[in-house]
């Protein structure tokens, strides 16, 4: 990677990836050990022997490559090559925190810390729904229990409209697993939860926030002041 800004949201997003649980193959892989089945050479070693790991990835694994120029497209070519597709790209995105002005008051969501395993599951089932695919409960019941993590929820109206994690590494406070459900989208909810976000982040005296963006949720980032790292272009076996 090219700053140091770069490499801590690499470093704030695998020390999640850890803490949900990972393991290291013999290969030189850490694996997940279960959801969110990723695996990954941290940046560094990426450039070094990313291409010694490929026979090591498990199948349905994302396997990250984190843009830093000639070796990353050596790598992908080898990927490609060895029968791999591009499953998930993201872009990594940051937000220094003293530029940040908060916009006017809108509409105000509650957001909430989930504090138990049947909170857990609701949780889950909430942010599955939004993302499209199931999550393990253990997992986001374990990651409630972690030091510098917040397992959130929004609420308005009665009831659960979104998710949200943040994770601090030092300076950074990381965003991940932000979802609104299929039917609650258009309404503005995501961009009132991540107003409430970033003011959480200042509260805590975070100087940076970062995120890995969809296509989707780019334009929301950039609206806020999100300036672009680098891209992430993950990939699975077909």
């Amino acid at each position: 990677m090219e700053t140091q800004l770069e490499r801590a949201n690499v470093d704030n997003l695998i020390g999640l990836w850890q803490l949900m649980g990972a393991k290291q193959t013999d290969g030189g892989l850490h694996c997940s050990t279960r959801w969110p089945y990723r695996c990954w050479r941290s940046p560094a070693r990426q450039a070094a022997d990313g291409l010694s790991a490929i026979e090591c990835i498990p199948a349905h694994y994302l396997f990250p490559v984190w843009h830093a120029g000639e070796s990353s497209r050596i790598l992908e070519s080898a990927l490609s090559q060895h029968g791999l597709e591009v499953g998930l790209e993201q872009l990594a995105m940051i937000l220094p925190l003293e530029a940040y002005t908060p916009p006017p008051a809108g509409v105000r969501l509650d957001v909430r810390l989930i504090d138990n395993r049947q909170q857990a599951r609701q949780w889950s089932d909430l942010c599955g729904r939004a993302f499209g695919y199931r999550l393990d409960v253990d997992v986001i019941d374990q990651l409630r229990r972690q030091a510098d993590v917040e397992v959130l929820w929004a609420w308005g109206e009665g009831r659960p409209l979104a998710t949200a994690v943040l994770y601090r590494t030092g300076p950074i406070m990381g965003v991940h697993q932000v979802g609104v459900p299929p039917e609650l989208q258009g309404q503005r909810i995501a961009y009132s939860l991540m107003c409430e976000l970033l003011a959480r982040a200042q509260s805590a005296g975070a100087e940076y926030v970062c995120l890995q963006a969809s296509a989707a949720g780019e334009p929301l980032y950039r609206k806020l002041g999100f300036q672009p790292q680098f891209s992430i272009r993950s990939y699975r076996r077909a």
